[in-house]
C-alpha cells in the first residue's frame, strides 16, 4: 500500500501505535520496513505514545530509521488517555502508572531531542535519570521533527504550543479547531514562539462508500478499534462517512481554516478500494 501512495504522488505515509489496547504490528518496525519499500515519502506515527516507551530506547531505533529512510522520519507524539480500562491497563503492562503519561511524554521528548542531537547527555528529570549517555548514529535529521498531538484539552494544547514542530489533531469541527488554534497562538507567545511557522495537520477517518453503506462500514471499524459506536466517536474525532464530494468539502472547510496538512486513515476493511477511490475522485479536486 505504500508504495501505491508513492507512486500515486502522495506526501507521507502514517503508521498508528498501540502495544495491548489494539491490535496491531509494532510501528517501529513497520516504519522500518515501509523505509527500506519506498524512497520519497515521509514515514510518521498519528501518533505515538511516547510515554510507553523508555526515550534512550526509543531515540535509538527513530535514529536508525532516521538514517535507513535518508532522512525521512516525522515523530507523531500523543499522550493518550487516561479514562478507558483498556488505556489503564496498556500503561500497567508496561509498568507505567496512566496518571504519569503527560509528565513522561513531555520529559521524554525533551530527551529525545537531546540524544538526537547532542552528548553526554544528562536528566536529573523525575522519570528518565541520565548521566553523560551520548547516542549514535544520531537522527540523519538535525532534529528530527516532532509533531504534537492534542484535541482541545488545554494542557495538550500548551505542549503543542511549547514543544511542536507541528499540531496534529483530529478535533470534529472547524468551529472547534478554530478555537483551539486561537489557544494554541496565545501559549506560543506566552512560551516565546510564533505559532504561525507551525504546521497545522487534520487527522480524518474517511469511507469513501454511499452514506448508507458508509455509515455502516465506518460504524463496524470503530466499533472494533474503539469499543464504541460512530454516534460516539464522531463527538471526539473528525469522521467523514459518505460519498467523495463530501470528503471533498469537509477538506475544503479545514483547509480555509488554516489546516495545511492531511493524514487519512480509511475506516473500511477494503484499504486499496479506499485509497483508489480517494486518490481518484478526492484527489484531483484538491490539487
Amino acid at each position: 500500500m505504500a508504495e501505491t501512495v508513492e507512486r500515486h504522488g502522495y506526501d507521507s505515509v502514517w503508521v498508528g501505535d498501540s502495544i495491548t489496547s489494539k491490535p496491531r504490528l509494532e510501528p517501529l518496525t513497520i516504519m522500518a520496513a515501509l523505509a527500506a519499500r519506498t524512497q520519497r515519502v515521509r514515514i510518521g506515527t498519528a501518533v505515538m505514545l511516547t510515554a510507553l516507551r523508555h526515550p534512550v530506547h526509543l531515540a535509538h531505533a527513530l535514529a536508525t530509521i532516521d538514517n535507513i529512510s535518508n532522512g525521512r522520519v516525522i515523530l507523531g507524539a500523543g499522550a493518550g488517555r487516561g479514562d478507558n480500562q483498556m488505556y489503564i491497563d496498556e500503561h500497567s503492562a508496561v509498568g507505567v502508572p496512566v496518571g504519569e503519561r503527560a509528565d513522561r511524554m513531555e520529559e521524554g521528548i525533551n530527551l529525545l531531542r537531546a540524544l538526537w542531537t547532542q552528548e553526554d547527555v544528562t536528566n536529573e528529570g523525575d522519570y528518565y535519570p541520565l548521566e553523560n549517555v551520548t547516542l549514535e548514529p544520531q537522527s540523519l535529521q538535525q532534529p528530527l521533527p516532532v509533531w504534537i498531538s492534542s484535541n482541545w484539552v488545554r494542557r495538550g494544547l500548551k505542549r503543542v504550543a511549547e514543544m511542536g514542530d507541528a499540531w496534529i489533531t483530529n478535533v470534529p469541527s472547524v468551529e472547534l479547531f478554530n478555537r483551539c488554534w486561537d489557544r494554541v497562538q496565545e501559549n506560543a507567545v506566552e512560551a516565546g514562539r510564533d505559532a504561525k511557522e507551525m504546521t497545522r495537520a487534520l487527522y480524518i477517518s474517511v469511507n469513501l462508500n454511499e452514506e448508507d453503506e458508509a455509515l455502516a462500514e465506518g460504524d463496524q471499524f470503530m466499533q472494533a478499534y474503539y469499543s464504541r459506536p460512530y454516534e460516539a466517536v464522531s463527538k471526539q474525532l473528525l469522521c467523514v462517512f459518505g460519498p467523495p464530494e463530501k470528503c471533498v468539502q469537509a477538506i475544503a472547510d479545514y483547509r480555509e481554516a488554516g489546516v495545511t496538512y492531511f493524514i487519512v486513515r480509511f475506516a473500511s476493511p477494503n484499504q486499496m478500494e479506499q485509497l483508489n477511490r480517494f486518490t481518484n475522485q478526492v484527489l484531483p479536486a484538491l490539487r
